[in-house]
C-alpha cells in the first residue's frame, strides 16, 4: 500500500474517503501513485494534502477498533452518515464511528441502537422488516433479526485491512458484500458463510448494488465499471457506459430503462437493457453519490455541495435543484412514507421536500 497515493477521488471532497471511496492503492499504471480519471485531471497536490487524504481513508484505523463498540452520541443524526433504507415502517441510517440509528416518524427523530463497533459504517439492507445487514471498514458485517434494535458481528473481527462499500440482501438467506480490490463476497445462509468471486477480470473497487424490480442486479464500480446480472448474481455482463470515471450508482426507472450517476456530474440514462447510454450534460460539475426513484416516478439525484437533479421525465431530462437551506454533500436519498426525502451525509439525515415543478 503506498503512502504517496494522490488519487483525486480521495481528495477531491473532505468526506469522500471517510464514506464511499477508497483510493489509497497504487494504481497498476503507476506503481508509486494512484489513478487520476481522466476528466478530472489536476495538477499533483502538495505532500500535506496527500497526508490528510490517507488520513480520511481511514488507512492507519487502530488494531482494536472494530472490536471495540459504538459509543452514545447525542447528535448522532446530525454527523456524517452514509446510507439509509427502509425496514418496514422505519427508515435505517448508518455512518461514521459505528452509527446506526432507527427512525420510527419518517425521518424528523432518530434513535441510536447499540452497535458492537466503531468502524466506519457505509451500507444497509433490509430485505423485510426484521432482517437487516450492514457492513463498513475494518471488514465488518453486522446482522440484526429484530428490525435494527440490536446487532451481532457475522465476521471474524480479523481482516481489518477489508473495506467494504455496500450491501445487498435479496432475502433473508441470499445476500451480497462488495468494496475496495474487487471484494466481492455472497451468501445463501444469511451470512453464517461467505462465498468470494470475482465477477470482474479488473481489480476495482465496487461502490454500489441496486436490485431492480424485476430482480435485475446492477454493480455500479471505478473506471466507468456497471455489471448486470440477471440470475440473482450468479453471473455478470458488463455494459459498456461511455466514462471511465468512477460511478457511484445506478437507478431503476422502467425494466428496461435506468440512470447511471458518477464523478463531475456524469448522468448516463438507457432505454435498452444498458446496451447503448445517452449522456446528460450540464455545467454543475459535481459528484453525484446518490439517487433514487420516487412513488411518483419522479427521479431525484444528489451529491457533492447540496447539489441535487430532477427528472419529471423518466430521466430524459435533469434540472438542477441547490436547496437555500441545504449546503451538505449527500452519500444516499430515500423516499418517506408521508412524501418527503431523506437525505444523508455530512449534515446527518435531513428531511427535504421538492421544490414544484
Amino acid at each position: 500500500m503506498s503512502a504517496t497515493s494522490d488519487c483525486l477521488s480521495a481528495i477531491e471532497l473532505r468526506w469522500n474517503a471517510a464514506s464511499r471511496r477508497v483510493c489509497f492503492r497504487p494504481c497498476p499504471s503507476n506503481p508509486s501513485g494512484g489513478r487520476v480519471p481522466p476528466d478530472a485531471a489536476q495538477p499533483r497536490r502538495s505532500s500535506a494534502l496527500h497526508t490528510i487524504a490517507l488520513l480520511l481513508t481511514l488507512t492507519f484505523t487502530p488494531p482494536l477498533r472494530a472490536a471495540e463498540s459504538a459509543e452514545p452520541a447525542r447528535l448522532a443524526a446530525q454527523a456524517l452518515l452514509l446510507a439509509v433504507t427502509q425496514a418496514g415502517k422505519n427508515l435505517v441510517v448508518v455512518g461514521d464511528r459505528g452509527h446506526i440509528l432507527l427512525s420510527k416518524d419518517e425521518g424528523k427523530s432518530w434513535t441510536q441502537c447499540p452497535v458492537p463497533t466503531r468502524a466506519m459504517l457505509t451500507g444497509v439492507s433490509f430485505p423485510d422488516a426484521q432482517h437487516g445487514w450492514v457492513v463498513g471498514h475494518d471488514g465488518v458485517i453486522l446482522n440484526t433479526t429484530d428490525g435494527g434494535q440490536t446487532w451481532l458481528r457475522q465476521d471474524p473481527g480479523t481482516e481489518l485491512e477489508t473495506i467494504y462499500l455496500d450491501v445487498l440482501f435479496l432475502d433473508p438467506q441470499r445476500g451480497f458484500a462488495v468494496g475496495a480490490y474487487g471484494k466481492f463476497i455472497s451468501t445463501n445462509d444469511g451470512g453464517k458463510t461467505w462465498q468470494t468471486s470475482n465477477p470482474s477480470p479488473n481489480d476495482i473497487h465496487y461502490n454500489r448494488l441496486t436490485a431492480s424490480s424485476s430482480g435485475r442486479l446492477f454493480l455500479s464500480g471505478e473506471s466507468g465499471s456497471l455489471l448486470l446480472s440477471s440470475d440473482a448474481g450468479r453471473s455478470w455482463q458488463p455494459s459498456a457506459v461511455p466514462y471511465d470515471g468512477s460511478l457511484f450508482g445506478y437507478v431503476p426507472v422502467d425494466e428496461a430503462s435506468g440512470i447511471v450517476h458518477g464523478l463531475r456530474g456524469h448522468i448516463f440514462t438507457t432505454n435498452d437493457h444498458g446496451a447503448t447510454w445517452a449522456p446528460h450534460h450540464s455545467d454543475i460539475k459535481a459528484l453525484i453519490m446518490g439517487g433514487t426513484r420516487l412513488r411518483s416516478g419522479v427521479i431525484v439525484l444528489g451529491g457533492q455541495g447540496g447539489n441535487f437533479f430532477i427528472s419529471r421525465d423518466q430521466g430524459n431530462t435533469f434540472s438542477h435543484w441547490k436547496p437555500l437551506d441545504f449546503s451538505g454533500s449527500v452519500s444516499a436519498l430515500i423516499e418517506t412514507n408521508d412524501g418527503a426525502i431523506v437525505a444523508v451525509g455530512e449534515a446527518g439525515a435531513v428531511r427535504l421536500s421538492l421544490p414544484n415543478p
